[in-house]
Order: structure tokens, then sequence, then C-alpha cells
């Protein structure tokens, strides 16, 4: 298994309620498709470098998790279909170093 970095960044208008949802799902599909060890931490809120579908802020929550090929293809998928995530970015940590 390798180590990975997931950041997100979620609509700026998203309630609490909603965004701790999404970070659930987001750490409940890791272990559920072969990933362990998955830490989520939340960035808050943050002014964008450029627009990003008219937002100019976005909701920043990073998390990090040992996974395999399946683990980031689901993760990958999911967010691509959620309308609340703007931007996602995964990144496999071992290859840092």
């Amino acid at each position: 298994m390798h180590k990975y970095e997931l950041m997100f960044i979620t609509r700026p208008e998203l309630d609490e309620e909603k965004l701790n949802g999404l970070r659930e799902r987001v750490k409940a599909l890791i272990p559920e498709n072969g990933g362990e060890n998955a830490t989520v931490e939340h960035y808050g809120k943050r002014r964008l470098a450029y627009l990003i579908q008219d937002y100019r802020e976005g909701i920043y929550t990073v998390a990090t998790f040992s996974g395999n090929e399946e683990t980031v293809k689901e993760l990958d998928r999911q967010l691509k279909l959620s309308d609340d995530v703007i931007r996602h970015m995964l990144i496999n940590i071992d290859d840092k170093k």
C-alpha cells in the first residue's frame, strides 16, 4: 500500500452539517475500498488564487491515508460526482521522497 494525500475544496456556502457529512463520507470510502489509517483535517475557508466555477473562496479539507489503486479510483470517481466539491487533487506522498 502507498500513502496518499487528498485535498478537496468545497463550495463556500456549505453549512457545517453538509460539510461534516461529506468529510465522513470520504473517510468511510477509504476503508470500504481497501484503504486504512484515514485522517481528515479541516483547513477552513480560504481565498482561491483564481476563480473556480465563479467562486472566489472555498472550504479546504485535507485527508491522508494508505491505500491501493482501487481506493484512489473510487475516491476520485465519488469526488467528481459530488456537486459540492469544486476541485480535488490526490497525490502519492511516497513519491515525494
